[in-house]
C-alpha cells in the first residue's frame, strides 16, 4: 500500500498509508494529516484514488500552492518518489513495491563558476549539530538487513534527507575512478521529462565536494534568493566521506523557493555525507567479504536449485527461442519460460527472483508454472492473460511471506498478427520490427501481490511477419563496469538497433552477452542478468 512520510508539527518521522479514496492534507479537523501551520490552508490538497489504482494530487484552491518536485501544480498523477511540498511542508510519496528510475546527469548545466552568494566549508571542519538533528541522523541507518544492497541504502537515505532538511529534490551519486566521474545512484524528483523537474542544477556546485572537499550552500540569506540563475534557487551540497577520503555527493535542492536553506541544513548534510559515506562503504565490504566467507555456499545451493527448477527453453517449426542467464556474484533467482501454445502461438514469461533466496526461487516457479498451465489450456488463453495474473495476484498478497518478483509476459498469435504484454513491475520488452528498429513495449503496472484489488489488463500490438522479441531481468542493464557505470538501456538499444543485429535469436542472445561481458571488463555483477529472445521469420 503506497503512504506519505512526513515530518509532524514536532519534527518527528511519520507514515501515514493512503488507504482511503480522497485523502485530504490541511489545518482543519477532519483532514487525514493535520498540520498547524499557517502557511497551509484548512484544506489545502487532496489525494484521489484513480479507478486505474494510481495517485492523483489536485490543489484545492490554497493561498500558497501546491508544488510537486518544484514544480508548481494544480494537479497531476504521483509516481514513487514525488516530493509535494504543502505550505512550507514536505512530503514524500512512497511506494514499497516500486523501484526508482535510474537517472543521469543530464539535469547538469555547463555552468563553470560557483553561484552567487555561495558559503563553502571544508568537510573536515567542526560540525556544530542540534539533538533534533543527531536524532535525525540516526534515523538513516533504519532497519537495513545486513546484507542491503548500497543502492539500497541510498535510497533509503536520500528521502530522508530531503525531508529532513525540508527539501524538494535530491541525489547521492558515489565518485568512479577518475577525478570527474560521478555516478547517481539514488534520487528523487531528477528524472527528465515526465515525473521530475525541469530546472538544471548548477555543475560547478555539484561537484565541488569532489573537486575541493568542501560542503556549501546558496545563498547565504532569504534576500540573496535569485530566480534567474538558470538553476535551482537555492541548494545544499556535501561530500559522501568513508575514512577519510571523499567518495561521493550528497546534494538537496529546491527548484523554486522563497526562503533559502539555513546554516543548519549544512552542518546536518556534511553530518549525514559522513554517516552515508560510511554505510555505503562498509556495505559494500561487508557484500564482498560475506558473498566470499559465507555466501559462497549459500551461493552455489542456491545456484543449483535454479538450475534444478529451470525448464529448457526450446523452439519449434514457428518460433525460435534462446536464452541466457549470466550469473550474479550475490544474487540470483531469475527464470524463464517460453510454451509453444500450437504452430500459431507461442507465449514468454521472465521472472526476476533474485536476491530472495529460497523463497523467492519458490514463488518464482509458482509464477511460472501457473502462467504456463493457463496459456497451454486453451487457443486464446496465451493472448488473454491478464485472468491468471489477477488470480496470481490476489494469491501472492494473501500470502505471509510476498517476495517482490518483477515479471513479464509476452503472448504471440501469428494467424492475427498480434503480441499481447503485461510487464508486472519488470523491464519492458523490447520488439525489433525490422533491422535498425526497435520499439519498447512500456507499461506501468504493479509488481505481483502489492495491491489485492489490483487489476492487471494486457496491451495488445501489431506484428510484422518477421520480428524479435528481446526480454530480460534489470541485471542485464543495471550490471555495471569497474568505473561503477551502469551497461544501462542505451547501449543495450545500440546493440540492438545494429542492422546486422535483426537475425536468430541465439545469434541476438551471443551479441546481448558480448555487450555485456565487453561492458564489464572482466567485473562481476552483483545479480542474476537474463536474456530471452522469440524470433519469427527471416
Amino acid at each position: 500500500m503506497p503512504f506519505l512520510r512526513y515530518l509532524d508539527d514536532a519534527g518527528t518521522l511519520q507514515t501515514r498509508s493512503l488507504d482511503v479514496e480522497h485523502f485530504v492534507i490541511g489545518r482543519a479537523e477532519g483532514c487525514h494529516i493535520i498540520f498547524d501551520d499557517d502557511m497551509i490552508s484548512r484544506e489545502h490538497v487532496r489525494i484521489d484514488v484513480e479507478t486505474d489504482g494510481r495517485f492523483r494530487i489536485r490543489d484545492l484552491g490554497s493561498r500558497n500552492r501546491t508544488y510537486v518536485n518544484g514544480e508548481l501544480v494544480a494537479e497531476t498523477l504521483l509516481t514513487p518518489g514525488d516530493i509535494m511540498r504543502v505550505g512550507d511542508r514536505v512530503l514524500e510519496f512512497v511506494d514499497p513495491a516500486a523501484t526508482h528510475e535510474k537517472i543521469d546527469l543530464e539535469f547538469l548545466t555547463p555552468d563553470r563558476t560557483d553561484p552567487p552568494n555561495s558559503e563553502w566549508t571544508k568537510a573536515k571542519a567542526p560540525v556544530s549539530l542540534t539533538t533534533v538533528q543527531l536524532e535525525q541522523l540516526s534515523q538513516l541507518w533504519g532497519n537495513q538487513p545486513t546484507m542491503v544492497r548500497p543502492e539500497d541504502i541510498a535510497d533509503a537515505a536520500i528521502g530522508q534527507i530531503i525531508l529532513d532538511v525540508q527539501g524538494e529534490r535530491g541525489l547521492i551519486a558515489v565518485r568512479g575512478e577518475t577525478k570527474m566521474d560521478l555516478r547517481p545512484v539514488a534520487h528523487r524528483a531528477l528524472k527528465r521529462p515526465t515525473g521530475g523537474s525541469l530546472t538544471p542544477v548548477s555543475q560547478s556546485f555539484v561537484y565541488a565536494p569532489l573537486l575541493q572537499s568542501v560542503a556549501g550552500r546558496y545563498p547565504q540569506a532569504p534576500s540573496k534568493l535569485n530566480a534567474k540563475l538558470g538553476y535551482a534557487t537555492t541548494a545544499v551540497v556535501a561530500p559522501l566521506t568513508f575514512r577519510g577520503e571523499v567518495v561521493g555527493v550528497l546534494y538537496v535542492d529546491r527548484p523554486v523557493s522563497k526562503k533559502a536553506f539555513p546554516a543548519s541544513a549544512l552542518q546536518y548534510c556534511v553530518a549525514a555525507g559522513a554517516q552515508v559515506g560510511a554505510m555505503l562503504g562498509e556495505s559494500s565490504r561487508r557484500l564482498v567479504r560475506t558473498a566470499a566467507r559465507e555466501g559462497a555456499t549459500w551461493m552455489t545451493a542456491l545456484r543449483q536449485l535454479q538450475k534444478g527448477l529451470s525448464l529448457p527453453v526450446t523452439s519449434s517449426d514457428t518460433f525460435e527461442a534462446a536464452v541466457l542467464c549470466l550469473p550474479g556474484r550475490v544474487r540470483c533467482g531469475d527464470f524463464a519460460d517460453v510454451v509453444h501454445v500450437d504452430e500459431q502461438r507461442c507465449c514468454a514469461v521472465v521472472i526476476d527472483g533474485g536476491g530472495h533466496g529460497v523463497t523467492g526461487v519458490v514463488q518464482s516457479c509458482a509464477i511460472r508454472s501457473a502462467i504456463r498451465v493457463t496459456a497451454s489450456s486453451t487457443e486464446e488463453a496465451a493472448m488473454d492473460p491478464a485472468a491468471v495474473f489477477n488470480a496470481l495476484n490476489r494469491m501472492l498478497a494473501a500470502a505471509p511471506r510476498r517476495q517482490v518478483l518483477p515479471c513479464g509476459y509476452v503472448g504471440v498469435d501469428m494467424a492475427a498478427g498480434k503480441l499481447v504484454y503485461i510487464n508486472a513491475g519488470g523491464m519492458p520488452p523490447l520488439l525489433m520490427v525490422a533491422p535498425g528498429r526497435l520499439v519498447t513495449l512500456d507499461q506501468n503496472s504493479l509488481v505481483l501481490g502489492v495491491d489485492a484489488d489490483y487489476l492487471y489488463e494486457a496491451t495488445r500490438v501489431d506484428l510484422p511477419e518477421s520480428f524479435r522479441v528481446v526480454c530480460h531481468t534489470d541485471g542485464l542493464t543495471e550490471a555495471s563496469s569497474r568505473a561503477g557505470e551502469a551497461l544501462g538501456d542505451q547501449r543495450l538499444h545500440e546493440a540492438l538497433l545494429d542492422r546486422a543485429a535483426f537475425g536468430p535469436a541465439a545469434e541476438i542472445v551471443a551479441r546481448i552477452g558480448q555487450t555485456f561481458s565487453a561492458h564489464l571488463a572482466g567485473a562481476q555483477s552483483d545479480d542474476d542478468a537474463l536474456v530471452l529472445v522469440v524470433s519469427h521469420g527471416s
